[in-house]
């Protein structure tokens, strides 16, 4: 029997934006960019537009987004009664998450979940379709509060409500908790940006001799070499390349921060051509005990490109888990096959929309 069938028969978020846009109810954006360009590309797939846009009153400065002139959340609820409104972007200000939860106590308010890499979106029939996948990868974890955070994030990605969204998240979340961090001695950072989360790692973990940091964005790449110039504790090595199943190149999309991706255009993106390495090939065979891989929806090529320094190693992982709409149940079910005898857990970050959902596997020794 399936765990989430019921879950799966339920109206999903775009079934009632549909429902409320037919029946007049006017549908405004909150907020500008990128985040409502690809809700804006969602609607229209579906038949829907859009009535309006505010920001907060701080971002309205009289500007206009798709035709729209940009208000002030004020200036938007006295102009429509009784909106359908949805978040179109991220954050994980505190404030700013206690600010939405408060105006969605006013108003109906829903926030879409949108993949940053790939098109695919996490509706109803993408659920159906995978359903067994989805049961499997819930029936892998180790511990009540990774399914928890497991079930939260489905009921969320498929009803877009909040409640559900910010039930998966953890207010002061230690994503270095549930790894050995006594037991590393060497590690490999995918997706190292400037240096931060090999900091965060030498803090938590004192007995690291060496860090290996792979970061393809050139402007991230040279603060990394700055970082790596100033770290005392442990030798950092510097790999300015993306990550996937086999060597080669290909165009980044390299924004300067941490969004650089292989597959994410962007309007405030820049292409370069970068050289593309895969793990295995990077460490050459060598020891390593964790490694943690952020890029941007290639984390499951990544993982392909690191079968035999998982296999021969075993290392303890930390695996981003939301950039695509199947990571949440593809990665898991990929880190089984390739980590026999693991242990596997999933926690995030308090956020909005679900990023910062993280994969830990921990060998069961």
């Amino acid at each position: 029997m399936s765990v989430f069938g019921e879950l799966f028969d339920r109206p999903d978020l775009w079934d009632r934006i549909s429902t409320d846009v037919a029946a007049g109810r006017p549908l405004l954006l909150y907020g500008t960019g990128d985040g409502a360009d690809k809700t804006v590309a969602a609607l229209d797939e579906r038949g829907v537009a859009p009535s309006g846009v505010f920001v907060s009153p701080e971002h309205a400065r009289g500007q206009s987004f798709r035709g729209f002139p940009v208000l002030s959340v004020d200036e938007a609820l006295a102009k429509w009664n009784d909106p359908l409104i949805l978040l179109c972007f991220a954050t994980r200000d505190p404030a700013v998450i206690a600010g939405i939860g408060a105006l969605a106590k006013r108003v109906k308010l829903l926030v879409p979940d949108l993949p940053v890499a790939g098109e695919t979106v996490f509706d109803r029939s993408f659920a159906r379709a995978h359903e067994g996948e989805i049961d499997a990868a819930y029936r892998l974890f180790a511990d009540e509060r990774s399914r928890e955070v497991y079930s939260s994030l489905l009921a969320y990605k498929l009803s877009g409500e909040l409640e559900p969204l910010l039930a998966s998240g953890e207010p002061n979340y230690d994503p270095l908790a549930l790894l050995p961090t006594d037991r590393i001695r060497r590690a490999f950072d995918g997706g190292a940006y400037d240096g931060d989360t090999a900091r965060a790692l030498l803090d938590a973990a004192p007995g690291i001799g060496e860090i290996v940091c792979a970061e393809p964005d050139g402007r991230n790449y040279r603060h990394l070499l700055v970082y790596r110039d100033r770290e005392t504790r442990a030798t950092i090595t510097p790999c300015p390349v993306a990550l996937s199943d086999a060597p080669g190149t290909a165009s980044l999309f390299a924004s300067g921060n941490r969004n650089s991706s292989l597959f994410r255009r962007s309007h405030t993106a820049r292409r370069e051509e970068v050289a593309v390495a895969t793990v295995d090939g990077l460490l050459g065979g060598t020891p390593v005990d964790y490694i943690k891989l952020d890029v941007e929806g290639a984390e499951a090529d990544a993982l392909r490109g690191a079968r035999a320094t998982l296999a021969r190693f075993r290392p303890a992982l930390l695996v981003s888990a939301y950039h695509r709409s199947d990571d949440l149940f593809s990665l898991p079910l990929l880190l089984s096959e390739l980590c026999p005898r693991y242990r596997f857990f999933l926690r995030r970050r308090r956020s909005l929309p679900a990023w910062d959902v993280d994969l830990f596997a921990v060998p069961e020794n």
